[in-house]
């Protein structure tokens, strides 16, 4: 098992790579059966503030071209006025911080 945060990722990951591989993966959706995409999931709570709610979500997905994945995060969400319109906002331990973990397996 290899842990990486987001130091790590940023140090070799860049836009280019990332475009290149999304454009790969979502082109391995087109051929019935290349690539699984899953349906988001989410559990929301109420919380001790009666503006927030807690929202637990997952996502996963795979390709025969040999990955599975999932994505768990965490959010704390309230809605806050911007400029005349409402917005949501996510946090996890504070405004600013957020939790989330990939899990990316080789099939």
């Amino acid at each position: 098992m290899l842990l990486l945060n987001n130091d790590d990722v940023n140090k070799v990951l860049t836009m280019e790579i990332t475009m290149s591989a999304l454009d790969q993966a979502y082109r391995e959706l087109i051929p019935p059966g290349s690539g699984v995409p899953s349906a988001h999931r989410r559990a929301v709570f109420p919380t001790t503030d009666s503006t927030k709610i807690y929202q637990w979500g997952t996502m996963e997905g795979g390709s025969t071209s040999g990955y599975f994945a999932i994505r768990m995060k965490s959010d704390v969400i309230y809605e806050q006025e911007y400029q005349g319109a409402i917005t949501q906002e996510k946090y996890c331990v504070r405004p600013g911080r957020f939790c989330g973990l990939i899990l990316l397996n080789s099939i």
